[in-house]
C-alpha cells in the first residue's frame, strides 16, 4: 500500500475512532439510562442499609442487648406468638 498523504491518514484515523465510539455507545446505551440506573442503585443501597440496621436493632433488642427497646421486643414476641397460634 503506497504511503498516504497526511490528511488522508488523519481522515482514516478519525473514521476508525468514530466507528469505535459508535460501538462503545451501542454497548453502553444512553447517558440518561445510566443516570437512572445510578439513582435506582443508590436508592436500593440506602433502603438495604436501613433494613439491615432495623433487623440488627430488632435482633439486639430481642436478645436484650439494647435495654431501651425492650417494649418493642415484647411487642414483636407477642406478635410472633399470635402468628404461631393460627
Amino acid at each position: 500500500m503506497p504511503p498516504q498523504p497526511p490528511q488522508e491518514a488523519e481522515i482514516q484515523e478519525l473514521k476508525k475512532i468514530t466507528e469505535e465510539l459508535k460501538r462503545v455507545e451501542a454497548n453502553t446505551g444512553s447517558s440518561w439510562w445510566a443516570f437512572y440506573r445510578g439513582i435506582l442503585s443508590g436508592g436500593g443501597a440506602i433502603i438495604g442499609g436501613i433494613i439491615a440496621v432495623i433487623l440488627i436493632g430488632a435482633l439486639l433488642s430481642i436478645l436484650g442487648v439494647i435495654p431501651g427497646f425492650q417494649a418493642i421486643a415484647a411487642y414483636i414476641n407477642a406478635a410472633i406468638a399470635n402468628i404461631k397460634q393460627y
